[in-house]
């Protein structure tokens, strides 16, 4: 089968002197790519596989603070109990961060901005309902969330 206009997938080479923008050392080097993203998207499309979902991830952490602790505390809480999770970090207003979940079909998203850490709470949003609950940042709420996202 040809695909015309795919691009390639896969690539590599030799790059002499690579390593000289981080040491003084001549030293040669090689290095491969494989593009598994545009691989798979075009698998996908032309249903040699089947992808029920758009994302792996139960749910989106959106950090609205500066200190990441707490977001990647939880985020950590989280997949230790087997719930696929991710953190939203790129620096784009709120609605980009929804908009995203939305693209990708995340079913929940959990948001912790400045008035969240100083109630020690966080909001999780059910992004099919729109429904937005509170929760305590402490092992019972975590029980209960992790119970919710399963």
């Amino acid at each position: 089968m040809i695909i015309e206009n795919f691009g390639s997938v896969c690539s590599g080479g030799r790059y002499e002197d690579l390593a000289k923008y981080y040491t003084d050392k001549k030293l040669p080097g090689v290095g491969i790519s494989i593009g598994l993203t545009r691989l798979f998207y075009k698998l996908n499309e032309l249903n040699l596989i089947k992808a029920d979902k758009k994302s792996i991830s139960d749910v989106l952490i959106i950090p609205m603070i500066e200190d990441l602790s707490i977001p990647i505390n939880l985020a950590t809480k989280l997949r230790n109990n087997g719930i696929n999770t991710e953190i939203y970090l790129n620096n784009k207003k709120l609605k980009a961060k929804f908009k995203y979940a939305d693209k990708l079909e995340i079913p929940y998203v959990i948001i912790i901005g400045e008035d969240e850490v100083k109630n020690n709470n966080f909001k999780l949003k059910n992004m099919q309902t729109g429904n937005e609950d509170i929760f305590e940042i402490s092992e019972e709420s975590l029980k209960k969330l992790v119970e919710i996202l399963n």
